[in-house]
């Protein structure tokens, strides 16, 4: 038995010392096949390149094709100096490579009666080439890997973009974006969120910015490992994942782990205060909202909408909203009125902390059709509407951020949520430790007659439902509809002024301008704000029944 052992030691041995002489073949990287993707009815086939890229397909059954491609650079790669870089940068995709010129990757998807464009947002980059012919595919990809790593950054076509960035700033802003960038500058104090803040004429620092800057931010973050592609059409996914392997499989993918300052709760209340032009004093109280992924997130949605939901005993409108965005954002609370009314907001967020809102046995109803609603949203998702919209692009800035399982799990997550759940997290995440009340000071200034021009008429709506004047809202969004504005404003000055008319309970009004909007373009969020209503509107149909019974 120990010559046995002794001689098992002397192969081990001679193996190991076998295995130090002979040289290491280094292994070559390969592709992963990753578990698909199941929402709704469409299953998203995945690999994950040896360069990081992230590539998805998915089969529906249009003649034409769609590439949505999310870049994982966004706003929050900016500071206060360099506001804009990102959406500067997304603009110089389109000056042209020593292959593909000036324009020409626009012009020609343009010109088969497609759509090429692209769009920015906080936490990615959104690039895509829409309703193309299938046949197209391959050069499409190839024309896309190619500005992605090869652009040729010429100073007069760059310039140009800085120019069209600055005119774009210029007549996209409104003054209620500025409040709400206000809002968040005084919220984060650690994270690049609070880099959004633009002048008073709507502009960032993009159309300031050199080349070198350009180019030193697409050098850094457009790198194959921050981007996710996704095929939509009438391809097999095989097929269409061979295809994006072969475009992007030999770009570079070394841009590393995304590093990015950590926002923490307050350790104690907050009051901040803004100066403003709003008629009277709007509060927000603003508290850091769980990120995606987290476990809370779908909680935390829930929350919002059943908040969403409730009536003050004043009569004064709450305004509830929660962040989507990939760090952790803001859950805010929305009001105007008298120190009343702030006693109101108090009483109902302490009985969903204290849980004694359940208390009211109607309440698990409406959490249950809050619930269907929402889930509902995500299972219909559009694979391909507007691109805005798609919810093959959704699943491409998810994905880039390997969140793409926890897109999938949504609804599993949403119908999941107890009544348990929502006290947990609201007397965890709605701490009063935690609040930052922002409170927009108003000017105390008699309200003028309502304006002619249609961006005055924009603000007074805005600043009007801000400050819970549904009326005066509406009666803006009447006049600008009267203009007859183009196809956009017309679904979102529909969608805003019905909006109002749900706020204030009109539900037949608010229906009929839901489904007035729809008419022009079918959009999702106008879909699902159509659906709530219908929601909301038989639920009071409802107890004004059971009323009538008990009498």
């Amino acid at each position: 038995m120990a010559i046995y052992s002794v001689l098992l030691t002397s192969i081990a041995l001679s193996v190991c010392a076998a295995a130090q002489e002979a040289p290491q073949q280094a292994l070559e990287p390969t592709t992963t096949a990753l578990k698909p993707i199941v929402i709704g009815a469409n299953t998203f086939e995945r690999r994950l390149l040896p360069n990081g890229l992230h590539a998805v397909a998915v089969k529906d059954d249009r003649a034409d094709v769609s590439i949505f491609i999310a870049v994982a650079a966004g706003n929050r790669q900016e500071s206060a100096e360099t506001t804009g870089l990102a959406h500067l940068t997304e603009h110089a995709l389109f000056t042209g490579t020593p292959t593909t010129g000036t324009d020409v990757h626009e012009k020609t998807v343009d010109g088969w009666g497609g759509e090429s464009n692209a769009f920015t947002r906080d936490d990615y980059t959104m690039y895509y080439d829409h309703a193309f012919p299938v046949e197209h595919l391959d050069l499409v990809l190839g024309m896309e890997a190619d500005r992605l790593s090869n652009l040729s950054f010429e100073e007069k076509p760059v310039l140009h973009e800085r120019y069209r960035l600055k005119e774009e700033e210029k007549y996209s802003y409104r003054t209620a974006d500025g409040r709400a960038e206000q809002l968040e500058n005084a919220f984060f104090e650690q994270h690049p969120y609070r880099h959004g803040l633009r002048s008073a004429e709507g502009h960032t620092k993009g159309p300031e910015l050199s080349v070198a800057l350009i180019k030193e931010f697409y050098n850094t973050h457009y790198q194959a490992d921050r981007f996710a592609v996704v095929v939509v059409g009438p391809v097999d996914t095989t097929v269409a994942l061979d295809a994006i392997e072969k475009a992007f499989g030999g770009l570079q993918g070394n841009a590393g782990a995304l590093v990015v300052p950590t926002e923490l709760p307050t350790a104690k209340m907050r009051v901040k205060r803004i100066p403003s032009k709003l008629p009277r004093d709007r509060y927000v109280g603003c508290w850091l909202s769980p990120a995606l992924g987290h476990k809370d997130h779908a909680p935390m949605a829930v929350l919002s909408a059943m908040l969403g939901r409730e009536q003050l005993p004043s009569g004064e409108v709450l305004t509830v909203g929660m962040g989507g965005r990939i760090d952790a954002g803001i859950f805010q609370v929305g009001w105007s009125g008298s120190e009343e009314v702030t006693a109101e907001v108090a009483a109902l967020l302490m009985s969903y902390r204290d849980g004694s809102i359940f208390e009211d046995k109607g309440k698990a109803a409406i959490l249950t059709e809050v619930k269907k609603l929402m889930v509902a949203s995500h299972l219909n998702a559009p694979l391909r509407a507007r691109p805005y919209f798609s919810l093959a692009g959704t699943l491409a800035w998810y994905e880039v951020f390997g969140l793409g399982e926890a897109l999938e799990g949504w609804g599993q997550a949403v119908d999941a949520v107890t009544q348990e759940d929502l006290q947990r997290v609201a007397s965890t995440w709605l701490e009063l430790k935690r609040n930052t009340l922002i409170i927009f000071e108003g000017t105390g200034e008699p309200i003028a007659a309502l304006p002619a021009d249609v961006d005055g008429l924009y603000e007074a709506a805005s600043q009007a439902s801000e400050t819970g004047d549904y009326e005066r809202a509406i009666q803006a969004f009447t006049l600008m509809l009267a203009t007859k504005p183009n196809r956009m404003n017309t679904v979102i000055y529909y969608y805003e002024r019905g909006a109002m008319y749900l706020e204030m309970n009109d539900f037949d009004a608010a229906i009929a301008d839901f489904e007035a909007a729809l008419v022009v373009v079918d959009y999702p969020a106008v879909r699902d704000a159509l659906e709530e209503t219908y929601a909301r509107k038989k639920r009071a149909m409802r107890g004004e029944f059971e009323t009538s019974e008990e009498m």
